[in-house]
C-alpha cells in the first residue's frame, strides 16, 4: 500500500518544471474540412465531404443544443467540462486551483443542410508569471501567453 501511495504522485506530473503561476481559459479551433471520428472509408482515411444534419445525428446522436447563427444552423455537442482558474508550478509539481465553468463543446455549422465547418473548444494557459520549462522551451514569462492561438473563432461563413 505504501508503494502505491509513493507512486501515485508520479502519475500527476506533467513533464513541465519551473516556478510560475498562471491563469487557465478556453480557446477554439476551426476545421473547415473535417471528418467525424466514426466516418472512415475502407482504407481507414477520413471522408472529408460535407455532412447532412441527418448524417451527423446518425453518427453523433441528438445534439445537446441546436440554434440559428446568421445563415447557419448550429449543432452543439458537449465535450466535457471547461475549466477556469489559476495554477502554480513549484519545481515539477503542478498545483491547480480551478473550477468547472461550463462545458467544452464541438459546434458543427450547417448551411442549406450541409456542414461547412466545425469549431471545437479546449483549455489552455492564457497568462503566466514566472520561469517555466515545458514542450522543449524554457523561459521567463510575464503576461499573456499562447497569443497565437484563437480565443474565439469568427464564424464569417454564417454571415
Amino acid at each position: 500500500m505504501r508503494f502505491i501511495l509513493v507512486l501515485l504522485p508520479l502519475f500527476m506530473l506533467t513533464g513541465c518544471a519551473g516556478l510560475a503561476v498562471g491563469s487557465f481559459g478556453t480557446f477554439e479551433n476551426k476545421r473547415e474540412n473535417f471528418t467525424l471520428e466514426s466516418e472512415r472509408n475502407e482504407f481507414g482515411f477520413g471522408i472529408s465531404e460535407p455532412y447532412s444534419t441527418e448524417r451527423v445525428i446518425e453518427l453523433w446522436g441528438k445534439p445537446d443544443e441546436s440554434y440559428q447563427e446568421g445563415l447557419c444552423t448550429v449543432y452543439s455537442y458537449h465535450d466535457g467540462f471547461s475549466w477556469s482558474g489559476v495554477g502554480a508550478f513549484v519545481l515539477i509539481i503542478p498545483i491547480p486551483l480551478m473550477v468547472p465553468s461550463g462545458n467544452d463543446e464541438v459546434r458543427i455549422y450547417f448551411r442549406d443542410n450541409q456542414s461547412v465547418a466545425a469549431v471545437s473548444e479546449y483549455g489552455e494557459v492564457t497568462g503566466m508569471f514566472g520561469y517555466m520549462c515545458g514542450s522543449n522551451e524554457c523561459g521567463f514569462h510575464a503576461g499573456a501567453v499562447n497569443t497565437g492561438k484563437t480565443r474565439k473563432v469568427d464564424v464569417a461563413w454564417c454571415g
